[in-house]
């Protein structure tokens, strides 16, 4: 074994887990702010108002912090998300916190501790398949390195949130299976119930959790009430934690919920994808739309490692059925790691088929999907194993230095491309990826675009946007002394300075005005991604 690995396991295990917190608490604040987060932040406080109105009503109406935040009632997303946004509304508020870089950074700074803590449950996971350390630390270092996943994981307060909740669900789903006690009932039940609160897709994990465990238990137990009472026990207390975490829930449970299920099913925002080089109405995409962004946006060693973890899958998923034809007596698994990769081959496999089947509404890459990324993971560990066990049983050695070196180009790629690794894309998409898909679609290379030209002008400077990007929100994630150099032009023609982040929901080609020229380029790849313009005096 090699030395490095040959330490201790705890002691490895700590040193990974603290020089990841530790990378992530020092360059959480080099990371832009995204379109989004000044609506879930709103998100926040609106349920965080509606939370003092019954409880303390004089405390809203004493503070400056909710004299333009709307109702829950009116907001749209009626606190979808709250489980996040309404700690971090509530922190802003009971800390005082006016500067807006500062609470965006409070926002940041526990997006990224929440992954932090689902990669922690990650290796759990893995651990408790593969009963190995070495495979727990390479499965985390994984999901550490995935460019996109790692970048969003400081900034994105849905679909990051959303996925580490995910994992974290998954973890206690596995121990409910395996021991259907009162105390795995009630944590199942628990984050079951957070990971609905954030996003209702959260509902398929714990149905097909279920769906297992009669496949597990009925068969074969003959004392029915047994196997129905932690059921019996879910199905109470699910419900009545979705609603004890959720404000917009607590005056009419069931009908709310049915008015949020509504919204989103009817969907309504009219935006346009770039795809393949042409603009796609996001209502009506191609249904290999999220496997084309997963397959380009991956790096390939997992998804190779991928492949054969899903074809050896689905040749035992085969081979068990044709055993339970042999014999009614045999099961879809035949011992405890089998049933776990058909939950993960199938907590995987299920949303991408419903997403599919249903023509959802997809914009900005796959990242409404992003929850079932560490599934993805998963599988490809499971083809790590059989390489493992078919090739270097007794040369671990050498498969370990093996796939460093293949990890090594991800890694490096990371650090000379920080932080803008949201751009990341593999030979898949090929070398002017420009040309086909959509890139910095949430603008979060204009903040740093906008400190460019702070740094460089000595004046107080005018500056628009081309496209649809909002460019207000990066100027308050500024510090303060560049804030106060800025103003964001209304029209074009008043603009000293144009910022171009190749992103138009509506479908149109941005075109650059013949007197400005270009004054500065942010580059991945050698590909342009946020280009400054300067008017021609």
């Amino acid at each position: 074994m090699l030395p490095f690995f040959n330490l201790n396991k705890k002691l490895f295990t700590f040193l990974f887990f603290f020089i990841f917190l530790i990378i992530g608490i020092a360059i959480f604040p080099h990371f832009g702010i995204s379109i989004d987060e000044d609506n879930t932040r709103i998100s926040g406080l609106s349920s965080l108002k509606y939370v003092l109105e019954i409880f303390s009503p004089e405390l809203t109406k004493n503070s400056d912090k909710f004299t333009n935040i709307p109702s829950l009632h009116e907001f749209r997303e009626h606190g979808i998300g709250a489980i996040f946004d309404l700690p971090m509304a509530f922190m802003e508020y009971i800390f005082n916190i006016t500067d807006s870089r500062k609470y965006y950074l409070l926002r940041h700074f526990f997006n990224y501790l929440f992954f932090f803590s689902s990669v922690c449950f990650f290796f759990l996971i893995i651990k408790k398949r593969y009963e190995s350390n070495h495979m727990a630390i390479l499965g985390s270092l994984f999901l550490v390195l995935s460019p996109r996943i790692f970048a969003d994981s400081f900034y994105n307060n849905k679909d990051l949130i959303f996925l580490s909740m995910y994992v974290i669900c998954l973890y206690y789903s596995i121990k409910f299976l395996e021991n259907p006690n009162i105390k795995n009932t009630v944590l199942f039940s628990l984050t079951s119930s957070l990971a609905v609160d954030i996003r209702i897709l959260g509902i398929i994990l714990p149905l097909l959790i279920i769906f297992f465990y009669f496949i597990k238990n009925f068969k074969f137990d003959k004392n029915k009430k047994k196997i129905f009472k932690p059921i019996f026990l879910f199905l109470i207390l699910t419900p009545f934690l979705i609603t004890l975490f959720w404000p917009y829930l607590w005056e009419s449970p069931l009908n709310n919920f049915i008015t949020v299920f509504k919204n989103l099913s009817n969907f309504d925002e009219y935006i346009y994808n770039f795809y393949f080089s042409e603009y796609i109405f996001a209502q009506n995409i191609p249904w290999h739309y999220p496997i084309v962004w997963l397959g380009i946006t991956t790096p390939l060693i997992y998804i190779i490692l991928f492949i054969i973890g899903f074809i050896f899958t689905i040749k035992k998923i085969y081979k068990n059925l044709i055993k339970i034809e042999q014999d009614e007596n045999n099961n879809f698994w035949q011992n405890k790691k089998e049933m776990q990769d058909l939950v993960f081959f199938t907590t995987f496999l299920i949303p991408l088929i419903i997403v599919i089947y249903l023509n959802s509404t997809l914009y900005d890459g796959w990242r409404h999907l992003y929850f079932i990324y560490p599934i993805f993971l998963l599988i490809s560990l499971l083809g790590l194993h059989i390489i493992r066990i078919t090739f270097f049983r007794k040369k671990l050695n050498i498969l370990l230095v093996l796939i460093i070196c293949l990890l090594s180009p991800t890694f490096i790629w990371m650090i000379k491309n920080h932080p803008h690794q949201f751009i990341y894309f593999n030979l898949l998409a090929g070398k002017n990826f420009n040309d086909n898909f959509e890139m910095d679609y949430w603008g979060l290379s204009n903040a740093k675009a906008l400190e460019y030209i702070a740094k460089n002008e000595s004046g107080i400077v005018n500056v628009g946007s081309l496209g649809t990007t909002d460019l207000n929100l990066s100027k308050n994630f500024l510090l303060k002394k560049y804030r106060d150099k800025m103003i964001i032009a209304s029209e074009i023609s008043n603009s000293q300075y144009l910022i171009n982040s190749y992103r138009d929901w509506h479908g149109k080609k941005i075109s650059v005005p013949a007197n400005y020229e270009i004054l500065y380029e942010i580059k991945i790849d050698e590909i342009p991604i946020n280009t400054i313009y300067k008017k021609i005096k």
